[in-house]
């Protein structure tokens, strides 16, 4: 009978011994198993970090040179208050009186020119309008207006034809293309509803006076 329960009391403790082996090595491969995901999740981290790292530089660069070159790039317009100037420059005869009233109230603050292109400035202390000419520019590459207005319409001035843009009675931007020559004319440009009425912009289109240059 003891030498049975002795038996016994050696087996059960030789199980609970096999059983906690077991339970030891299953442990065991678990961890392993866990550590080698954690430091392959270190490595892809750190790895994504060099590369943020190594791509913030060169787009910081790039961005940097392409604010330089911009900073850089040279003015493409030239000013002047002398109309001989801007004719000569712009290669567009212009004329205009010495007062070179359009309308009632408005005279010439400058002339800006470049190849091909000659701008006119008026103002009248509250409004301003601009006048720009060119044998090639024409629409918007001639307006540079991207505005968006709530109205676009067409108008018949003594025959030529004219595309508006404004509120509809009030002209901010408009453009032509004549035979030889295309015209554009701001008008508190941006600001809808201080724009030139049809009679006034008939008087402007009517009263410049432009050719190009021989």
């Amino acid at each position: 009978m003891i030498n049975s329960i002795y038996r016994f009391n050696l087996l059960t403790l030789w199980n609970h011994d096999k059983i906690n082996v077991n339970v030891y090595k299953g442990l065991k491969e678990v961890l392993t198993i866990m550590k080698e995901r954690i430091i392959s999740i270190v490595i892809l981290a750190l790895s994504m970090a060099v590369l943020a790292a190594c791509g913030s530089p060169a787009s910081g660069s790039n961005e940097t040179v392409k604010d330089e070159e911009v900073v850089n790039m040279p003015n493409p317009w030239q000013e002047t208050t002398d109309i001989e100037e801007a004719k000569k420059g712009s290669g567009i005869d212009l004329e205009a009186s010495e007062e070179g009233t359009l309308l009632d109230g408005f005279a010439i603050k400058t002339y800006r020119y470049m190849d091909d292109l000659l701008e006119v400035v008026y103002e009248n202390g509250e409004d301003e309008m601009i006048v720009r000419l060119s044998t090639k520019l024409s629409g918007i590459d001639l307006n540079g207006d991207y505005t968006e207005y709530s109205k676009e319409w067409d108008v018949s001035l003594n025959g030529l034809t004219v595309h508006c843009k404004g509120d509809g009675a009030l002209v901010n931007c408009a453009n032509a293309d004549m035979e030889d020559l295309h015209i554009a004319v701001l008008y508190n440009c941006g600001e809808e509803g201080r724009g030139l009425d049809e009679q006034n912009l008939m008087t402007v289109f009517t009263g410049v006076q432009a050719s190009p240059l021989k």
